[in-house]
């Protein structure tokens, strides 16, 4: 059985579980694509990029309504208390040849087996076919042919058994992440048209070999096309200068939008070594190192080429005085749940260092670590504030949760009012010299941009022919209500970012790559 009906009711649990988890860690999940998953009872394989270790099958399970099992390593079954959520989730233990050397083979015969077994009872699997997680900008290629191998076999099986009929779908699934391992990032989800594997179809090839491969080699270009892959993190920096110089207005874009601008700057940098392709590359470089090197945002030169300067010392004194004046206030409201919180920090804090240190491979480790501890411990509050309330019949210790999340809040919105004062503070002593110097930075950025837009993907032409240039950045609940009211109410529901690449840092980061 699959789908919803056949979950299991711990299954529900952990599924309600892991979206409480990733909605907190994650404050934006897009979803993309939906409607192509096939429905339940349909043998599917749900094959997902892979750089966010267990982070990964976590959201996909929060995001997909079928009841998804997946194929994980073995010795997460040893680990305490997570080893009875994987159990439980319909987990398949795969045995690797760094932990079990030549006995990894055999011991997999039988996993394969069950995995086959479970698909042609029209089950829902999940498989990352570049077979490990890794932090890295790219897609690691060439993907695996396994996935395509445990497609070609069941169908061979079930022809045997007298189902001609029978199919099996690959779902490719794009995760991006805009900072995999960061605290209150975001992410965006895409669900492919499924790959159909059926008997029609290897019906065409002689050698199943070179069936697997082509079926692989088409679910590499699906993939290819939802996720981002850049040779190294500083395309990916220079991608995102891209972004920013065609749409100042920021998250008026929306995340899927902008992260598919995103991808096709990425595409059009990595295109090759071309006399256009270094001009290119070393416009939007000079103009970010000076970005960075200053500390301004792209948004505040923009501005200061469309009036003609930059804002006037006073105003910039003034935005200070208010931002810092929020922030105040916004923290002196968190302090207590952050002094309550402190404990867990610190010791998150000592587990990423603790991963950093065994080498970059364990990058990759950081957010499952986070997700979970934090997952454990605010359950474990969760349900002493609810056993509280019930024995001393009050409501007071269940809405500590309500504080707890309020706490999250405001302690984001008081680091974007630091973050901003922090840029005004820099903007304060810019001498006009440096400004004008950034000014005709970002006018021959933006030429050579003009130049390389007609290499963009068809796909990108839709959000590059939009005018962003002389938008400014909006709010919907700014046209409603006073700037002070909107921020008040923006508190009980989520922060609307005025850069999808923010994360909860003073300085403003140009990058994907990793941030201590």
């Amino acid at each position: 059985m699959d789908g919803d009906g056949g979950m299991t009711y711990l299954y529900r649990c952990i599924r309600l579980m892991f979206r409480a988890s990733a909605g907190v860690f994650y404050a934006t999940t897009e979803v993309h694509g939906l409607d192509n998953l096939p429905p339940a009872g349909v043998p599917t394989i749900l094959c997902f990029n892979h750089g966010n270790g267990l982070a990964d099958p976590l959201v996909l399970i929060r995001t997909t309504p079928r009841m998804v099992r997946f194929c994980a390593k073995d010795t997460l079954w040893s680990i305490p208390i997570m080893k009875y959520f994987i159990r439980n989730s319909g987990a398949v233990p795969v045995y690797r040849r760094r932990e079990h050397g030549d006995e990894a083979e055999k011991r997999n015969l039988d996993v394969f087996k069950t995995v086959i077994a479970a698909l042609r009872q029209g089950a829902c699997l999940g498989f990352a076919p570049e077979g490990v997680s890794r932090f890295l900008p790219y897609m690691e290629q060439p993907l695996k042919t396994g996935v395509a191998r445990i497609a070609i076999e069941a169908v061979q099986l079930a022809e045997q058994a007298g189902q001609p009929n029978f199919g099996v779908r690959l779902a490719p699934v794009g995760l991006i992440f805009t900072h995999r391992e960061k605290f209150r990032s975001d992410l965006c989800i895409r669900y492919c048209e499924p790959i159909l594997v059926d008997k029609e179809v290897l019906h065409k090839y002689n050698d199943l070999h070179a069936a697997a491969r082509d079926i692989t080699q088409k679910l590499s270009t699906a993939l290819e096309a939802v996720t981002i892959n850049a040779p190294d993190w500083e395309t990916t920096r220079l991608a995102i200068t891209a972004v920013r110089l065609h749409c100042p207005a920021g998250t008026d874009f929306t995340l899927g939008q902008y992260l598919t601008l995103l991808r096709g700057w990425v595409e059009v940098l990595k295109l090759g070594e071309t006399a256009e392709q270094k001009q290119l590359k070393a416009a939007l470089k000079n103009y970010q190192d000076l970005l960075d090197a200053k500390k301004i945002k792209c948004e505040r030169v923009r501005r200061a080429q469309a009036v003609g300067q930059a804002l006037p010392w006073y105003w910039c004194a003034w935005g200070m005085f208010q931002r810092l004046m929020s922030a105040l206030v916004l923290s002196a409201f968190a302090a207590p749940g952050l002094i309550l919180w402190r404990p867990v920090w610190l010791y998150l804090k000592r587990r990423e260092r603790f991963l950093l240190a065994k080498g970059p491979r364990w990058n990759d480790s950081v957010a499952e670590t986070k997700m979970l501890i934090s997952f454990f411990v605010v359950s474990a509050f969760a349900v002493c504030c609810v056993a509280a309330g019930v024995l001393l019949w009050s409501p007071w210790p269940p809405m500590l949760l309500v504080y707890l999340y309020l706490t999250m809040r405001c302690y984001e919105e008081a680091v974007a009012d630091l973050r901003s004062a922090y840029t005004l503070y820099k903007l304060l002593f810019l001498t006009p010299k440096t400004m004008a110097a950034m000014v005709e930075r970002r006018k021959a950025a933006l030429a050579e941009l003009e130049k390389s837009k007609r290499h963009l993907p068809p796909s990108v032409g839709e959000y590059i022919n939009m005018s962003f240039d002389e938008a400014l950045p909006t709010r919907s609940l700014d046209y409603y209500f006073p700037w002070w009211l909107a921020r008040l109410l923006m508190l009980f529901y989520k922060r609307q970012k005025k850069d999808w690449n923010e994360v909860l840092r003073l300085s403003d980061y140009g990058t994907m790559d990793y941030i201590e």
